[in-house]
């Protein structure tokens, strides 16, 4: 089991990695370019990963907590901004996710100091079923995309399914403690899978700019 963790890391992080590489050939090729959020949130997540890496091994850090409040509220207004440009929303809608997101971020914050536990909180389930959301109504929204290979529905798909699983998971993780470890090989086999899903759309991009410019 314990090598099934690490096989399911290694995979994720190195889709992950693969990932923002093709996101930023993308953005410096492609000619019809998907949001710059897209290649925000790929960074973001691999940034956090590498600041666990960092407290783990570099500051011999026993708890990465200190770095939720961070994820948290980080990862809610980087994806709920990927949304937003989907949808060509005001920067009044950025505001307020920045501001949403801050209150995750404070809550979270608090809950280290007090409890030394960031994740006891609201603010991931919140963010989650925000997140759900809005990947449901894209999907919906443009569903007629599907016919036309739009490289952004695929992202959506997984989106939605990624973090509708996850917050299953993350619901349900303290009544299966016995089983903390399958359910960490789950999330990972599913973010490699959501990983993958930017890399086919990234590359999808970088293929049609280069068949546009012969």
């Amino acid at each position: 089991m314990d090598s099934l963790i690490i096989i399911s890391i290694i995979l994720s992080r190195s889709f992950l990695s693969i990932a923002l590489i093709n996101g930023i050939i993308s953005d410096k090729l492609s000619s019809t370019k998907l949001s710059i959020w897209y290649t925000a949130y790929i960074g973001f997540i691999l940034g956090i990963e590498v600041m666990i890496l960092f407290s783990i091994y570099i500051l011999e850090s026993e708890s990465t907590q200190q770095l939720y409040p961070f994820y948290v509220g980080g990862e809610f207004f980087v994806v709920i901004n990927l949304f937003l440009s989907e949808l060509k929303s005001t920067k009044k809608w950025q505001v307020i996710t920045g501001i949403i997101a801050c209150c995750f971020f404070i809550e979270a914050y608090v809950l280290w100091l007090t409890n030394n536990d960031a994740s006891t909180g609201y603010g991931k389930i919140i963010s989650h079923l925000t997140i759900i959301c809005f990947a449901a109504y894209l999907l919906i929204k443009n569903i007629n995309e599907l016919k036309n290979n739009g490289p952004s529905t695929i992202v959506h798909a997984f989106l939605f399914l990624y973090y509708s699983v996850s917050l299953f998971l993350f619901m349900v993780m303290n009544q299966l403690t016995d089983q903390n470890i399958i359910i960490w090989v789950i999330n990972n086999i599913l973010s490699t899978v959501l990983y993958g899903s930017f890399v086919y759309t990234f590359y999808s991009q970088i293929q049609w700019s280069s068949k546009s410019n012969i």
